[in-house]
């Protein structure tokens, strides 16, 4: 995959692609089940990182 293919989202677009709140959203990433990048002072979530998540929780359920 080329670097210009990669998205990476902020904590608000991330939240709202998953649709769950600010709260909840840092707790999965302060534990660890929700991985991300930190690029100086901020966080990023790549998109393989959502469809990862999403993925196990469905399986999950």
């Amino acid at each position: 995959m080329k670097l210009q293919e990669i998205q990476n989202y902020t904590v608000t677009e991330a939240r709202n692609r998953l649709s769950i709140g600010k709260t909840k959203f840092y707790e999965l990433m302060n534990s660890g089940e929700l991985r991300y990048l930190t690029i100086g002072s901020v966080r990023r979530i790549p998109h393989a990182e959502l469809a990862r998540f999403q993925e196990a929780r469905l399986r999950a359920a």
